[in-house]
């Protein structure tokens, strides 16, 4: 929850420094506007809070969180930064007390589906919005992948932790078919805020993200930093830019070029 706070107060300190040209810029998120990525955000706030509380009205058919995500931006392409701003303000504020009652029990370890993300523990909700916030922030708003020159808060522990775990947690989940690509157990070093050494191994078909101490011997290794991890793991940049291989590297390029994390 410190983490989807935060990322949500740097969000909302960006918005304070944009002028008209910078609302219309292209950002690094495929076709949207920064007003579109600023759009996004408060949308996913409303439309998890609707879920969490049982009144969302789901489309007919259903949509993946993409689609969706593009259906609730483009409704609001109409309307005046300030009334998205505020709209994102207004929402965060209602969504603290609601994602707060999810990190106890017995609601904590409750699950829920999140559309087509997979399955969740409902205390994850608060890391989803901390690594989307801050991934859209600082990789597709801010330079040099998005138009925007700011300065903003570095990305401590308290704002990295959150993203690390949502990213891990959804590398079993997010893409069906992903365990096919793991050919043999490989080892990611995470360095810089928020670090962790995981080995990512199949068992059947699913993939458990282990503790190197009880986990199989990995064939390969991947280091990177936490930081370019929310960039390389969403396909924002390549991950062969931001990694270091080592050990079995056709073992580790078989699996780095399917994932794709949301």
């Amino acid at each position: 929850m410190k983490g989807f706070r935060l990322a949500t107060q740097d969000l909302l300190l960006l918005a304070d420094t944009l002028d008209d040209a910078d609302w219309n810029r292209p950002s690094g998120a495929g076709n949207w506007s920064v007003k579109d990525v600023f759009s996004h955000t408060g949308q996913l706030i409303s439309l998890l809070v609707s879920a969490v509380q049982g009144t969302l009205q789901y489309p007919d058919p259903p949509l993946g969180i993409e689609p969706l995500n593009e259906v609730l931006v483009g409704a609001t392409r109409g309307q005046a930064p300030a009334a998205i701003v505020d709209f994102l303000r207004v929402q965060s504020e209602l969504a603290f007390p609601v994602f707060d009652s999810l990190q106890d029990e017995p609601l904590a370890s409750s699950t829920a589906e999140l559309l087509d993300l997979g399955i969740y523990e409902l205390h994850a909700i608060a890391n989803m919005f901390s690594f989307d916030f801050a991934t859209h922030l600082r990789f597709d708003l801010l330079g040099p992948r998005g138009p925007l020159d700011a300065e903003v808060p570095p990305m401590d522990d308290d704002r990295m932790e959150p993203s690390v775990y949502w990213l891990l947690g959804g590398i079993p989940k997010m893409q069906r078919d992903l365990h096919r690509s793991l050919l043999a157990p490989l080892a990611l070093d995470l360095t810089g805020p928020a670090s962790t050494r995981v080995v990512l191994h199949r068992v059947g078909d699913t993939i458990l993200v282990e503790d190197p101490a009880t986990a199989p011997a990995p064939a390969a290794q991947v280091t990177s930093s936490t930081f370019e991890f929310l960039a390389w793991s969403t396909t924002r940049i390549p991950w062969r830019e931001a990694t270091e291989v080592t050990g079995d590297t056709s073992i580790a390029a078989t699996f780095l070029d399917e994932l794709n994390l949301i």
